[in-house]
């Protein structure tokens, strides 16, 4: 049979060899970080390493919103890729301090973005075809302001070559795919308004510790008055109870009583160790 060309006009086994190439010629030699996740995506990423046969370390930076799921398929099988945690409190402890992430203040993603120190270069999991944005901010290789180096070997590739790749050398993937999860991520991502209330019933006990947070987070704002030293209302006392807030963050993203639901975005990058979606826009590409 005939092997078709994809949207970039090679073939699959040539986009294999080209994303090994990639690696070697950027890699080879350097200190290398992949950014690890557990998802299909950074499978690749770390796999492809191996083939092309240089060092590198992995790194799982945790942010604590994660699907238990994902986070024991990591252990199972990659038990060489590094936990990180930068946090300092526990969840329910940040969110009594700074309220429920909102699709405008994602703290929960700092501690991902955070650097890690001690490598030349790290490699990425992003892919143009995941969406326009990221069509049109990332590159194969690049350099953020803080002289950070990046590369994105699949940065060309489909969802398609991401499957056929895995299933070709028969590495397991996360039990979620096969649940329908197009992506992993956090549970109850305030940019996947969609995908909330499937992630409150799939894990009722991280959705409960969120709720726990929350009515700190009440209990602290009424006993403010309302206003924050900084001179901020706490809007989500408008709800009138924690309960109701609580609901409409999980339809909309937001505790503000004002805010109406739009569209998905696409949820923040998983991939940690220094980068954040907003990196795309602010770094220079370098070369393909």
């Amino acid at each position: 049979m005939k092997q078709e060309t994809n949207q970039a006009g090679l073939l699959g086994f040539e986009k294999i060899a080209l994303a090994i190439a990639r690696i070697k010629n950027y890699c080879s030699g350097k200190r290398v970080l992949v950014a690890f996740s557990g998802g299909k995506d950074s499978q690749c990423c770390y796999h492809l390493c191996r083939e092309a046969g240089v060092d590198f370390h992995a790194e799982f930076t945790v942010c604590r919103f994660e699907p238990p799921e994902q986070i024991n398929f990591v252990r199972e099988h990659y038990p060489d890729v590094t936990f990180r945690r930068n946090y300092k409190m526990t969840l329910v402890d940040e969110i009594a301090y700074r309220g429920l992430p909102s699709r405008w203040a994602r703290w929960c993603c700092n501690n991902k973005h955070v650097k890690t120190d001690g490598y030349d270069i790290t490699v990425l999991g992003v892919r143009a075809a995941e969406s326009a944005k990221r069509r049109d901010s990332w590159r194969m290789f690049g350099q953020k302001p803080d002289r950070t180096f990046y590369l994105a070997p699949i940065i060309d590739w489909t969802e398609e070559d991401v499957w056929n790749y895995l299933n070709s050398r028969s590495i397991p993937h996360c039990c979620l795919y096969d649940e329908g999860f197009r992506r992993i991520g956090c549970v109850c991502c305030p940019l996947a308004i969609t995908k909330k209330k499937r992630d409150w019933e799939r894990w009722p006990k991280i959705a409960n510790v969120l709720f726990l947070g929350l009515k700190k987070h009440w209990r602290k704002a009424e006993s403010m008055g309302g206003i924050s030293k900084s001179g901020r209302e706490f809007t989500c006392l408008k709800f009138g109870t924690p309960e109701k807030c609580f609901k409409h963050w999980l339809l909309t993203g937001s505790t503000s009583p004002d805010y109406k639901p739009e569209m998905d975005e696409l949820p923040c990058m998983f991939a940690g160790t220094g980068f954040s979606e907003s990196d795309g826009v602010h770094v220079e590409g370098i070369g393909e």
